[in-house]
């Protein structure tokens, strides 16, 4: 019992360091309890790792971390964090694979800042369009749009949906397609 505590002394440490910006702190302090026989603190351990990693944009080291952290913890972030960890490393298929986890897991028990699965998907869908993925970008778009047309055009149900502003996502959208096709793809919208 003892040593657990002082475990998880050790990650509290870590997250306050990762929350800081003090990322190489962080993942010094959380590299030597990845491989703890305790699950809960393995799952931290690799997250922590994992996430500082991804700060620092070490996107093909943070891997190895984030796919432990989803294979032991099974929650919606951690599988967000590791799709866009694949996005950014050029890895599309598995970062789909895995961006299919975000709808099929739950929030974190305690996780204060959970956003619904629309803004994830709408950030994830600007990292696609930033890697050159076009068509997986559009892919995600359409997915976005059936939730706007679904909500329709008052905002405040829009808001509570967690959709991101609808003026916004039309800019960020508007160069995945040619001119023509953005007008037809735009008509649906009755807003």
């Amino acid at each position: 019992m003892h040593l657990v505590l002082l475990k998880n002394r050790r990650l509290n440490k870590s997250e306050h360091a990762l929350n800081s910006g003090k990322y190489q702190e962080a993942l010094k302090l959380g590299q030597a309890l990845v491989n703890s026989r305790n699950k809960e603190i393995s799952f931290r351990a690799n997250r922590l790792c994992g996430l500082a990693l991804y700060k620092r944009k070490k996107y093909l080291e943070s891997l190895e971390y984030l796919e432990k952290a989803c294979q032991t913890g099974n929650y919606r972030h951690d599988w967000y964090s590791l799709a866009m960890a694949l996005v950014f490393a050029g890895k599309l298929e598995k970062a789909e694979e895995a961006f299919k986890y975000v709808y099929r897991t739950n929030v974190q028990p305690g996780y204060l800042f959970a956003i619904p699965v629309p803004g994830l998907l709408y950030q994830y869908m600007k990292a696609l369009k930033k890697n050159k993925f076009d068509d997986a970008a559009v892919i995600r778009a359409n997915e976005l749009k059936q939730m706007f047309v679904g909500v329709g055009p008052d905002k405040a149900k829009q808001v509570l949906r967690g959709l991101p502003n609808f003026t916004t996502f039309l800019a960020e959208v508007e160069p995945l397609f040619e001119p023509e096709r953005f007008v037809v793809w735009k008509s649906d919208f009755r807003m």
